[in-house]
């Protein structure tokens, strides 16, 4: 039997055949697709979907190395760069979950590069690098960008390798259940408590009996074939393992969804079966990917089966959703599956030859072209490391993988460039298995089913926001319908006012400032008189629920070969810059007294050993907590870890042999780390610290020597009080620094210091021409290895490519 559908897909109309017995039609008086289709589309057009992605230099660091990165914000369902958001916010977060560092970044039209800079004292262990923007938090968290990294220490010991070998396995039923009668396939998948993918293999049984074997992929994940009986138990084993899973368990009734998409067909054959039982006599099939509505049907369910074929030449690239749903409009199965039309974006790169020397210039040659081989312009970043200290995986995530894999589904992907990599001939079977064993993470039916869309919490940021609360400082009592004028001089002039709500609060939106700017806030009555302004100072980072693995293991042949230049790299940045001509100097002994500024801090216990102002100082008052103003700031004090869990020592002979940590003060009253921690650092004016002989004022108490921190006076908790035209020091947006990287000479015989540079270069800033074409230029360092370079970027239609190219370095 043979029978014509119309699809919906922006008016086109395509034939799909149908196999046994099958009746489609349309009836949008009586079926919920149309209601379904229009949520889809108001979703897409009032709720546009923002995702950032971020091009790191490289995977791996070692403390107070810079994280270089690029940031790509796309929105909507064709991933065009984003014109939306203007601050992209980047953190650093350690194992414990805490953000120990915070950027905000200003959007040029989707783009940013900037840099995190990490400090010398971070422990070893993994990080995690998150990316958002204001929009983005009105969804879940987990559409926020996450790429775990791995920060080296060498002073700091390295944990032992992971014994537990304990496995999770996990059944997933294709399209959402299984059900008694119908034979279905079940995906499973394999997970380590280092949370990746483990190679097993086993039996199902029902009861006693043996009904299928199962063996994964390389990522723990694979698929099987079972058909449940009513009144039976299904459970399973792995191979070399004692535990018992069960399977879940079969329903007496219902439908099942089967979808099979395979690479040598242009089409979907999609398979709806009810049980014998089932009353259902129609349901309908809906096919969407990003939001777009790619095909509806409604299918005539009487004789229990139905297949259909439906091209995928209706989907764009990416994964699609394919939902069956009752009259009501409720879902009652759903499958994703690919489509990969292989139409991203091509990018090749070209040099003159495969080797060069030591410190000679190397040119890359880029281009940039659509599918059909026609020139594109694009955005693009570059980064070019030394192959005997960074791997490159060739499976690592990617723009692409990002874009149309890793941000569509809960979870985490290992290995998200396999299934993009050609050269992996299993790639399109694995991808199809882990389509069945990885959530969906985007807006439900549910929610396009509902009659408007809810009103975001969280806007759409085209700049800064400066809070806060105008007061008469008098009466302690907010002041409604008054004005709060701001005024900035740089990086261009610029003033706004805004007008207080019943509480006294004020928003003052969109702002442009960089780094650390002063500008000018005056807050006046209804009636002009003078008043005074309480400016938040806080941000609440969103909560974190990426599932960071704590534990770390002993480092590679590779890791270790990073490790041993560490210290060598890390002195060379310190000791010279070609550019600037300066030079280390050794064996300089510089005698001075010592001229401290006036403080405001008064103490009991005197001046101390040191003393450091904090208010009026931007660097330290945006800190996040007031341990961080001592590390690295105070010679003798070493501090690891972060948070409760942070370690304080200062030189001495107790405690160094101790182990003891020095006695906290606040306000010259001791506290515990926990009670510190409390306090926001921009309360607190300053601190001194107590060590050696001038400890003896505290007694036994002061063995270990003693830091006291002193809040100010004229705060009250997180607000900055600001009296008449009161010039202000805030944080802006990062300043993007530009990568170091030397310029030699043709004679370099002058040049003795040694170069072994683990990123040789860094360029996140590429903008291809009309031909699709640039260039770019850097020179070698003294490594006489394989040097891997790596390409990422999209174009200004939302196509992201990547690739990735090498060449030696040999004398």
């Amino acid at each position: 039997m043979m029978a014509y559908l119309k699809i919906n897909k922006f008016s086109s109309t395509v034939f799909i055949t149908i196999f046994t017995i099958l009746l489609f039609s349309f009836s949008p008086l009586s079926n919920p697709l149309e209601r379904i289709i229009a949520g889809f589309k108001r979703y897409i057009t009032e709720l546009p979907q923002e995702k950032v992605y971020l091009h790191l230099d490289r995977p791996n660091y070692s403390a107070g190395e810079t994280i270089w990165f690029k940031v790509y914000l796309t929105a909507g369902s064709y991933h065009e760069p984003s014109l939306f958001s203007n601050t992209i916010y980047v953190e650093l977060i350690n194992s414990s979950g805490e953000v120990i560092q915070q950027d905000q970044l200003f959007s040029r039209e989707g783009f940013a590069a900037g840099q995190l800079e990490l400090d010398e004292s971070l422990p070893s262990g993994n990080y995690l690098v998150r990316s958002y923007t204001n929009w983005m938090r009105n969804a879940d968290e987990a559409y926020f960008f996450h790429k775990q990294i791995k920060i080296w220490n060498t002073q700091d010991p390295i944990n032992n390798a992971l014994s537990d070998e304990t496995i999770a396995l996990q059944f997933f039923p294709e399209g959402g259940n299984l059900i008694n009668g119908i034979m279905s396939k079940v995906g499973f998948k394999a997970i380590g408590m280092d949370g990746l993918g483990k190679v097993v293999s086993g039996k199902v049984y029902e009861g006693e009996k043996e009904v299928a074997t199962f063996e994964s992929n390389q990522f723990g994940m694979g698929v099987f074939a079972l058909m449940p009986k009513e009144g039976k138990k299904y459970t399973a084993t792995i191979e070399n393992s004692q535990e018992i899973v069960t399977l879940p368990k079969a329903l007496d009734s219902g439908i099942i969804l089967s979808v099979t998409n395979s690479p040598t067909t242009a089409d979907l054959l999609v398979k709806v079966q009810a049980s014998e039982n089932s009353t259902l006599q129609t349901v309908y099939l809906l096919a969407q990917t990003r939001g777009i509505v790619c095909a509806s049907s409604q299918a005539d369910l009487s004789k229990k089966v139905s297949f259909t074929r439906i091209p995928k030449k209706e989907f764009p690239s990416g994964i699609a959703q394919i939902t069956v749903l009752d009259e009501a409009g409720n879902p009652l199965a759903e499958r994703l599956v690919f489509i990969d039309h292989q139409d991203q974006m091509t990018i090749t790169a070209s040099m003159d030859k495969s080797v060069y020397k030591p410190r000679e210039r190397v040119q890359i040659d880029i281009e940039a072209k659509d599918k059909e081989g026609n020139p594109v312009a694009a955005n693009m970043s570059l980064s070019v490391v030394d192959g005997s200290q960074v791997a490159l995986s060739e499976n690592k995530e990617t723009i692409q993988s990002n874009l149309l894999l890793s941000s569509e589904l809960k979870g985490h992907i290992e290995s998200p460039g396999y299934y993009f990599n050609p050269s992996n001939q299993d790639r399109a079977k694995d991808l199809d298995i882990l389509m069945l064993t990885q959530g969906w993470r985007r807006f439900t039916i549910k929610e396009a089913l509902s009659e408007k869309v809810t009103d975001p919490e969280y806007g759409v940021e085209k700049g800064l926001t400066i809070r806060g609360v105008l007061t008469d400082e008098k009466k302690n009592q907010p002041i409604e319908s008054g004005t709060v004028s701001y005024l900035s001089l740089f990086p261009f002039p610029e003033s706004k006012t805004a007008v207080t709500n019943s509480k006294g609060e004020f928003e003052i939106q969109d702002l442009i400032f960089f780094d650390s700017t002063k500008i000018i806030l005056q807050g006046k009555t209804s009636n002009g008189r003078i008043a005074t302004i309480l400016t938040e100072s806080s941000y609440s980072s969103p909560q974190l629920f990426y599932q960071l693995y704590s534990d770390f293991t002993q480092p590679s042949a590779l890791d270790q070969n990073f490790l041993t230049n560490a210290a060598v790299r890390l002195a060379i940045d310190k000791a010279f810059d070609f550019d600037n001509s300066e030079f280390a100097l050794e064996g300089v002994e510089v005698r001075a007294k010592r001229i401290d500024q006036p403080s405001n801090i008064s103490s009991t216990y005197g001046a101390g050993t040191v003393q450091m102002q904090v208010a009026g100082k931007p660097a330290l008052e945006n800190l996040l907590n007031p341990i961080d103003l001592l590390r690295g700031r105070v010679a003798g004090v070493q501090i690891t870890g972060y948070g409760e869990s942070a370690k304080i020592l200062i030189q001495g002979v107790n405690s160094i042999n101790s182990s003891m940590e020095p006695m906290l003060m606040v306000d010259d009253i001791q506290v515990r780390l926990e009670s510190l921690l409390t306090i926001p650092v921009q309360e607190i004016e300053g601190y001194r610290v107590w060590k050696g002989a001038d400890t003896a004022i505290f007694g036994a108490r002061g063995s270990n020597g003693v830091i006291g921190f002193y809040t100010r006076k004229d705060l009250g908790t997180d607000k900055k009080t600001i009296q008449q035209d009161a010039a202000l020091t805030m944080k802006g947006y990062q300043v993007e620094k530009e990568f170091y990287s030397p310029k030699y000479p043709a004679d370099i015989s002058s040049l003795p210091k040694p170069d072994q540079r683990a990123t040789l270069f860094w360029a996140p800033n590429i903008q291809t021409d009309s031909s699709g074409k640039a260039s770019v230029s850097f020179y070698n360092s003294d490594a006489e290895h394989l040097i891997n370079g790596e390409i990422e970027g999209i174009s200004g239609g939302g196509k992201p490519g990547s690739t990735k190219f090498n060449y030696t370095i040999e004398k």
